[in-house]
């Protein structure tokens, strides 16, 4: 024991494998005395000041053994049962939380993004060479995979919309290092996974729309797509209907992005979310969205075509902007039923608007509209025979016949 405590990394060894080898041997140690090895401070702080070591192989053990120290240090222990049960009475009526981080950790965390924002903005754009920013931050990022991939990922919870989001996004826009961008798109992906009390769903919920409506990057917000989806799905029904309500807006104002890929993103997004939300909050959304693109679609006309065409201008463009955004978001609604036969009783409506005021549209708005009506055209090959004869009994008996024209 006192052999590990008096353990240091020696830096300026050549043999590199040597010293990862000694981490190595380390974490194993530690990770069999469990708990009950308590000789961890020493060991802990130099392995936190060699966060960014140039050698791989002792990063990835660096990283490895900070999250087995930490992994360990976790237990609940009470002298009996009867201050077991008085301790969980007094905090609350179903108990104390589990793996809650201690002061030590939340201060350790916090100290350790810091020296990453230092180093990120010490480092110079465009560097191809390696810097103490992009070795800290895969010595960090194989922490955080080595902890998120354990029971006691839980505790990283509180750090999500803190600490993580921003600061994984900002590594995968380093792309003179595709490993670090690939290892942070790894745990930036496995964030919503993670199992959490609903407390933090506020927090989270907050950070990514912030991201995706506030971001400079186009990059960052079209990233924060997939969390959006991510956190929708696997919260559904512990979410509150105004913190469902938030990403629906969220998702449905990205539509208005400059950047295309934003926009097809954030159209693909709102389609899932309609098609896996209960019947209950689907007849509560849809109608509201439908209303929104219909309305945006009238309001933003465009101008009559002169003779001679010539460059748009930029009210123009802002047309056109919001011209496509209302069709990708029209078409999110038709692509979310698919294969419902009969179709819904506003579906019909919802394609004779886009066939008939946007269909003749010229550039990426036309074209969005016909594909749309293909698509839907496509999926319903099997159906189409009784699927026209539901319809033609509706409002809009024309609708089957547009679809038709259009495909």
């Amino acid at each position: 024991m006192e052999y590990l405590a008096n353990f240091r990394l020696d830096l300026n060894s050549n043999a590199a494998f040597k010293e990862a080898s000694k981490i190595q041997l380390l974490q194993q140690c530690i990770s069999d005395s469990g708990w009950h090895f308590q000789l961890q401070e020493p060991i802990l702080n130099d392995l936190l000041e060699k966060l960014d070591h140039p050698y791989k192989g002792v990063r990835e053990a660096i990283g490895q053994t900070i999250s087995t120290i930490y992994r360990t240090r976790y237990h609940e222990s009470y002298a009996n049962v009867e201050e077991f049960m008085k301790h969980q009475y007094e905090v609350s009526s179903i108990g104390s939380s589990c793996y809650t981080p201690t002061v030590a950790f939340t201060n350790t965390i916090t100290e350790v993004f810091s020296q990453l924002v230092k180093w990120r903005q010490d480092r110079t754009t465009g560097q191809q060479i390696s810097s103490s920013y992009s070795s800290g931050s895969k010595t960090v990022l194989m922490w955080l995979d080595t902890t998120l991939s354990s029971y006691e990922c839980t505790q990283l919870a509180p750090f999500f919309s803190s600490l993580f989001m921003n600061e994984l996004l900002f590594m995968m826009d380093i792309k003179e290092d595709p490993e670090l961008m690939s290892l942070a798109y790894h745990v930036f992906r496995h964030l919503p996974n993670i199992p959490h009390a609903t407390e933090f769903d506020t927090d989270v919920i907050d950070a990514m729309i912030q991201i995706g409506k506030t971001s400079s990057s186009w990059h960052q917000r079209l990233r924060v797509l997939i969390n959006i989806q991510a956190v929708y799905y696997r919260r559904l029904f512990l979410l509150t209907r105004a913190q469902q309500g938030q990403l629906f807006d969220c998702v449905s104002s990205m539509l208005e992005d400059v950047q295309l890929e934003v926009r097809i993103g954030a159209a693909t997004t709102l389609s899932g979310m309609i098609r896996c939300s209960p019947i209950v909050l689907r007849d509560h959304f849809v109608p509201l969205l439908k209303k929104k693109f219909t309305r945006i679609l009238n309001k933003h006309q465009l101008p009559k075509r002169d003779s001679k065409p010539a460059t748009p201008t930029p009210d123009q463009q802002r047309i056109i902007l919001f011209r496509h955004a209302a069709v990708l978001g029209l078409g999110a609604l038709v692509q979310a039923f698919p294969y419902a036969s009969p179709p819904p009783s506003w579906l019909p409506e919802v394609l004779a608007t886009l066939a008939v005021k946007a269909a003749s549209d010229p550039g990426m708005v036309g074209k969005s509209v016909k594909t749309s009506l293909s698509d839907f055209k496509k999926t319903r090959q099997d159906t189409w025979h009784v699927d026209v004869k539901v319809c033609t009994m509706e409002k809009t008996p024309n609708t089957y016949t547009l679809c038709r024209c259009h495909s």
